[in-house]
């Protein structure tokens, strides 16, 4: 309260009426008098958010709903965690208020809920994983973000860029250098709350939280304090590029960092120098210039000055005990990382040699026995994969081994005089110690040794070896990818052979002979269930993968990852040096291992290779929904990073079980490289376009799963979803669909080779500009934004992103932006090439303003739909012939998203339909689509039916919700300006177009929500063009969806009513329109057929402008008449309709009385009933 005595009473007698505290009365309590009420007001916060945290992580990704098996169901953590962070702005304010604090205690309680707000615990464990993989798969920022809306010159679809929820321009507004009270009077509080509501981590930087904390850490702070400030500050340097940078420009604010860390020169290790290492190769892998100013500065050498001491014993090391060797472990990991990030940049590679001797032990298979028994196998593990993972790093600054250079004088350089190389010399050393791990693996894995065995395998929380061989694997593979020539196939025609180095047959030899692969036929269907000692231990990890606890499943996937990767180089370097230099008659000497190796790993392996393909294209297809259900939030909206933003259910981008999928999807990706490349004359044509098929799937399944780190994964999927044999498969499928689907028509035509490499050439083209290109910024700001007198803060455009962080990083960063990219695909993103109207390297940049101009010149955009809609068709077709349990990404887009991108396309004219092939490929969506429309209506019916404990009246039936084509609900809210676009040109250019007029009338189908409908009605009356629309009988789908149930919505019904009074539908009523026919059956059914009491007061409105409109127009007593004796198409008989019988005249006699009773005793009105009434006897 504002009163501070009587808050402080409050808060130190309670509320006898309360069970506790509310987090207001806690964020109330940290202004109180008391310093220990301060600190217990914050302890508490912390407790609170920390618990909310944790369980929003073991939530069900997409869903605010709780695992009851570990997560407490009774509290709405999710709800908790929004209310607390935002948006009113107290915790904020009150956190910054009180990290000013006087009282140590205070100041430290304050830094922990910080750091619990920023949830650094969980996202290190994160980002502990991702160093760990080897994989590509980059360490990405953390800032919350949002879409960017679709537009009109996408079609709609979702998928748009990826923005900052908080501008960056809004949080630094200073100059070079962050100065205290340097921008005093330049922004307001109000402006700081408004940017923390966006982004909490961002408003605490506006808020001037860098310079607190370096004068917290210059002036001693406890052991625990530094800990949690350091902590606090590497959340804000993986924040965003944004936080990178404030952290660099706040003056001495690194430079105390390191002080601090080498203040105390002896060995003993604290959490907070691990910390310190981290903060330092954080900033760095954010920015090549970091990092050289590090190594510049001495700051690297300082900050790893442990890894020149004398190298360690196994004996030494483990005396120094459990506690110390799991924090030199970690000290070590840390500065392991941070010289992995300067390598990879190409500095600090000449470091090798002295830190060499430091390595040898654990770059060298240990006892594991030692190990296990002193528990420390973990903290020894983690050392040996970083020291591999340097190896891997070393290894990408290696110069070919057949360059020039090697070849003339044996001396490795490289091209790049800036950056460092790596020495072959110093390689096949290391090739060596990393083959001695491929020979422990059959001492070690199928050693009966009870206590070796159990470290191993049963474990299941962790497999720290199994991290190990990853990381050798894949400094394997590296040094291997290092041998291939630059130009393999001009060696070969020019005939200079290059030799190949003694390492390479030796590693394939060792994998052969220590049972990584079988080389036999195999069990499918038991595959990947066998755990047992001597099984092969690529189906060993497969079993791991699918059976373990996630650390020991996400080891053994990048395991396999790294495997597959040597095998690749192995088989293919072999094959090259066979190819050039084989001799047939040493083919008799060779061992089975050596003929194994001379066939080809790959070509002896594929029944293997097929099995494990099998079992991870079923796990993509489990786990793509995962991500795409990210996006569909209740409360919030995703945000990358647990705890950033308002916490995404389950963790969102960044939960577990993302980051698990995304790295089946990398295995996955590999495996079909290897498809691609290695020939399989083993299956018969049937098996082959089976295993076509499912390749496509997969890579669909592919492009759903993958995020901004994995964009080269989704390249490779369209790869492969394009080539011209891919494109061939699709057509056949076409055209067995067709087949097999009687109302769809044959083709008079058929698709030639240039066809399908066109179509391969466009769609690879669109696909990659459309989804895959970055937003960069489009002009420059001429307002110098650091001379702002008064600063305001900048709105977030949609069509131009004038962020200063928009920069292209994958040159100068190690690190992924969210922001500026569209990954991940949303689900219906193969729809693109038919809904682009636009070049698309410039698509979600236009407005809708811009349509005009996309209208008049469609430019290539016809070009791209051609391919388009073959490509739709073809993966149409392909989903038809799949069984029900088969999960299909093209089955899971709503068929509102299909006929939506019909109708989209239709906006630039009549050059889609002109074309022979692409009208029957549209009109063959628009007949499949149809009846889906159809398939869907009767499943909603008939479950709806079922599920009703009554029998159904009329009006029951009536209400019965159909309307699940909510355009505008789920499209866009603005959908009715694109109807009225749609009708325009509908009016402009089709000329009755029966095809154009189908897809124009799906909008009056009774599945569409009424407010679409209703403006599609009102565009097509307001053009004059209700007479261009086809018969009943001819539009999509059956006529029953057009008809049922009656229209009851007012607007509509006087909307009809409207039309017909204006003349609108006179010429629809001669020519058979659907337009004339609806009006018809859904007036005649509301004041005829609907029971009395049901809106009495809108039928006798509605009657009493009919019967006016007859008063003053007697050419529409023929439409009166038929409104009348209007009887519904259905239920009128195929005798009766050649026949020619009319309504009973008893029938007639009861609706001429219906309209007698709404005339409401009107004697002008009543004469014209019985004018009616005369004329109908005369018939």
């Amino acid at each position: 309260g504002d009163n501070v005595a009587e808050r402080d009473f409050l808060r130190t007698e309670g509320d006898p009426g309360a069970s506790g505290y509310t987090i207001k009365e806690a964020v109330a309590l940290t202004r109180s008098t008391i310093p220990g009420q301060r600190a217990l007001a914050l302890h508490l916060l912390a407790s609170v958010l920390d618990k909310a945290l944790r369980n929003i992580y073991l939530n069900p990704i997409g869903s605010t709903l709780a695992d009851k098996d570990n997560v407490d169901s009774t509290v709405d953590w999710e709800a908790v965690w929004a209310f607390a962070l935002g948006p009113e702005p107290e915790l904020i304010l009150s956190l910054r208020m009180s990290l000013d604090d006087n009282h140590n205690s205070v100041v430290l309680a304050t830094a922990k809920v910080i750091q619990c707000v920023l949830s650094c615990d969980i996202n290190q464990s994160f980002f502990d994983l991702l160093e760990k993989t080897a994989i590509d798969m980059r360490c990405t920022y953390t800032a919350p973000i949002f879409r960017s809306k679709p537009e009109i010159d996408v079609g709609f679809l979702h998928g748009g860029f990826w923005k900052y929820s908080a501008k960056p321009s809004n949080v630094l507004l200073y100059g070079d250098n962050i100065l205290e009270d340097e921008t005093e009077g330049k922004h307001t509080i109000q402006d700081d709350i408004v940017v923390a509501g966006q982004d909490f981590a961002a408003g605490l930087v506006r808020m001037g939280i860098l310079p607190r904390i370096r004068y917290l850490l210059e002036i001693e702070p406890t052991a625990p304090l530094e800990e949690c400030l350091i902590s606090v500050l590497v959340a804000i340097a993986r924040h965003s590029p944004m936080g990178v940078n404030a952290i660099m420009k706040c003056q001495r604010l690194v430079q105390t960092v390191v002080h601090r860390f080498t203040a105390n020169s002896n060995m003993d290790v604290y959490l907070s120098k691990i910390k310190s290492v981290c903060l330092l190769k954080v900033l760095a892998q954010s920015d090549r210039e970091n990092c050289a100013e590090f190594v510049e500065n001495g700051i690297f050498q300082a900050m790893t000055w442990q890894l020149y001491k004398n190298a360690y014993s196994l004996e030494q090391w483990l005396k120094l005990g459990r506690e110390n060797c799991k924090l030199s472990s970690a000290l070590m990991v840390e500065q392991l990382r941070f010289w992995k990030v300067c390598i990879q940049y190409g500095y600090c590679v000449s470091y090798f040699s002295n830190i060499l001797p430091a390595l040898y032990l654990w770059l060298n298979p240990p006892t594991i026995r030692k190990l296990v028994e002193n528990n420390v196998l973990g903290e020894f593990a983690s050392i040996s994969v970083e020291a591999y993972l340097i190896l891997e790093s070393l290894a990408r600054t290696l110069p070919n081994f057949y360059s020039h250079k090697i070849l003339s004088d044996g001396i490795a350089e490289g091209a790049d005089d800036n950056a460092e190389t790596w020495s072959w010399g110093h390689a096949g050393p290391m090739v060596d110690l990393a083959l001695k791990w491929i020979s422990f693996k059959s001492r070690l894995i199928d050693s009966q040794d009870e206590i070796i065995g159990i470290s191993i395998f049963h474990d299941k929380s962790s497999s720290p070896l199994l991290w190990v061989y990853s990381a050798v694997m894949h400094m394997l593979s590296r040094v291997l990818e290092k041998v291939i020539p630059e130009d393999a196939m001009g060696l070969q025609d020019d005939g200079h052979v290059p030799w190949l180095p003694d390492f390479v047959p030796k590693v394939g030899l060792e994998i052969i002979r220590n049972g990584f692969l079988s080389f036999t036929r195999v069990n499918t269907a038991e595959y990947g269930t066998n755990l047992a000692a001597g099984s092969f231990f690529i189906e060993q990890l497969c079993s791991l993968r699918k059976q373990s606890a996630f650390e020991t499943s996400f080891a053994s996937l990048c395991c396999l990852h790294g495997f597959f990767q040597v095998f690749i180089y192995i088989n293919n370097l072999i094959q090259l040096a066979k190819t050039v230099v084989c001799n047939p008659s040493q083919a008799c000497s060779l061992s089975q291992e050596e003929n194994i190796l001379s066939k080809g790993i790959l070509v002896e392996s594929l029944f293997e290779l097929r099995c494990v393909f099998d079992i991870f294209s079923k796990l993509v297809a489990s786990e793509w929904h995962l991500v795409q259900s990210v996006e569909i939030f209740g409360r919030g909206g995703p945000a990358p990073g647990v705890g950033l933003g308002w916490g995404a259910s389950g963790g969102g981008f960044w939960s577990k079980s993302v980051l698990l999928a995304q790295a089946d999807a990398w295995l996955l990706s590999q495996l079909l490289d290897i498809f691609q490349t290695v020939s399989i004359e083993v299956l018969s044509l049937d098996d082959e376009r089976t295993f076509t098929r499912e390749i496509i799937l997969s890579a669909l399944g592919l492009c759903l799963i993958s995020g901004p780190r994995d964009k080269v994964i989704v390249e490779k999927a369209l790869d492969v979803m394009l080539q011209v044999p891919v494109l061939k498969y699709l057509d056949l499928c076409i055209q067995h669909f067709i087949q097999g689907n009687g109302r769809i028509k044959l083709y008079g035509w058929e698709y030639k080779e240039d066809d399908y490499m066109l179509f391969s050439e466009i769609l690879a083209s669109h696909f990659r500009n459309r989804w895959l290109s970055n937003k960069n910024k489009l002009k420059a700001s001429s307002v110098d934004r650091t001379s702002r007198s008064n600063a305001s803060l900048e709105t977030i455009p949609e069509d131009l992103d004038t962020s200063m962080m928009s920069r292209d990083h994958n040159c100068t960063s190690l690190m992924m932006e969210w922001a500026h990219q569209r990954l991940p695909f949303p689900v219906h993103w193969f729809l693109s090439p038919i809904s682009t109207l636009c070049d698309s390297k410039h698509a979600g940049l236009g407005r809708v303003s811009d349509i005009q101009n996309i209208v008049q010149d469609p430019g290539d955009i016809v070009e791209v739909s051609k391919a388009g809609m073959f490509f739709l068709l073809g993966l149409e077709a392909l989903s038809t012939f799949l069984s029900a349990d088969v999960v299909s990404p093209i089955r899971s887009v709503p068929v509102i998203w299909k006929l939506h991108s019909l109708s989209i396309i239709l906006l630039i004219g009549m050059a889609v339909l002109e074309d022979e092939k692409t009208r029957d490929v549209y009109e063959s969506l628009q007949e499949l689509y149809g009846q889906l429309l159809d398939e869907i209506r009767s499943k909603g019916r008939s479950q709806t039916i079922s599920n009703m404990s009554t029998s159904l009246t009329p009006e029951t039936e009536n209400k019965i919700n159909v309307e699940f084509l909510r355009f505008q609900s789920e499209i866009h809210e603005s959908y009715s300006t694109f109807i009225d676009t749609l009708v325009e040109q509908y009016a402009a250019v089709s000329f009755g177009d029966l095809t154009y007029g189908r897809q124009v009338a799906i909008y009056l189908h009774r599945c569409v929500e009424a407010p679409v409908r209703l403006a599609a009605w009102n565009a097509l009356s307001n053009s004059h063009v209700l007479e261009l629309l086809p018969p009943l009988q001819k539009c999509l789908g059956e006529a029953e969806g057009y008809l049922e149930p009656v229209e009851e919505n007012e607007a509509i019904l006087e909307a009809y009513v409207k039309s017909w009074v204006s003349g609108a539908l006179d010429k629809a009523a001669t020519r058979g329109s659907v337009a004339f026919t609806l009006v018809l059956h859904h007036l005649s059914s509301f004041v005829f057929i609907s029971h009395k009491s049901d809106k009495p007061l809108l039928r006798n409105k509605l009657v009493k402008s009919l019967l006016r409109d007859y008063a003053r127009k007697k050419q529409h007593e023929g439409m009166m008449l038929q409104f009348i004796e209007y009887t519904k198409p259905s239920s009128v008989t195929k005798a009766e309709k050649e026949e020619g019988l009319i309504m009973e005249s008893s029938n007639v006699e009861g609706r001429l009385e219906r309209l007698k009773e709404a005339c409401e005793g009107n004697p002008s009105l009543l004469t014209l009933v019985d004018k009616l009434k005369s004329s109908c006897l005369k018939q």
